[in-house]
């Protein structure tokens, strides 16, 4: 499968095809640690992928229907060019801009959620972490452009189902997502130490191994 950037013009895209990993990057995928925005896979329920395209440019993707011979895939196209979506080398659709206008993926757009958390792995070391927010620790969690979660990754960042959200830092890397309540909680477990911001500002330094919980109430 590729996608293809008609024209001039940029787009931020997300594909959607239904339940279970029928997506995998393709040769013509931006992988590469030097590109502004990878291409990937992310790893949730559904799988979903999201990329870059712009100015005639091409990204492709191997993809199988959950019902052989029956593709099925919905886009968001956030940005300003025509995209057309070709299958085994004919045009399957054409997405024009503004598609799916009610979900967000180029990185430099609002959070998702109302707050946006980041989090830092201060100096050397490497943890896995989780968070909660809400006054029941229930609320969902997003991702945003710091957080990690494609099939691409060592050690993906996932959103949970319901709610929550977990993770991997180290060596001073950065993970970022945003959920609609106030954080209530942040673990560390592994050797470095954590500074969970909310909203630019410190809401926890976690030490490796601490639980931190606050009170949303």
């Amino acid at each position: 499968m590729t996608i293809v950037a008609a024209g001039s013009g940029e787009s931020y895209y997300r594909m959607y095809a239904g339940s279970g990993p029928g997506i995998e990057l393709g040769g013509e995928a931006d992988t590469e640690a030097s590109v502004e925005y990878e291409d990937r896979v992310i790893l949730d329920d559904p799988y979903y992928a999201e990329g870059f395209v712009g100015d005639g440019g091409v990204d492709s993707y191997r993809y199988w229907p959950t019902v052989e011979g029956s593709p099925s895939l919905d886009f968001v196209n956030d940005g300003d060019v025509t995209l057309k979506v070709y299958l085994d080398g004919e045009l399957y659709k054409t997405v024009e801009p503004g598609v799916g206008g009610e979900e967000r993926v180029d990185p430099d757009a609002p959070p998702e959620g109302e707050h946006l958390i980041r989090v830092e792995a201060v100096g050397g070391g490497q943890s896995e972490y989780t968070l909660a927010a809400g006054a029941a620790g229930t609320e969902r969690f997003y991702y945003e452009a710091k957080a990690n979660p494609g099939t691409t990754a060592d050690n993906p960042d996932y959103t949970g189902y319901v709610s929550g959200a977990y993770g991997f830092v180290g060596d001073g890397g950065v993970d970022s997502y945003s959920t609609n309540g106030g954080l209530s909680s942040v673990s560390n477990e592994g050797s470095a130490t954590l500074k969970i911001y909310q909203d630019g500002e410190l809401w926890a330094t976690a030490e490796p191994g601490e639980t931190i919980e606050q009170s949303n109430e």
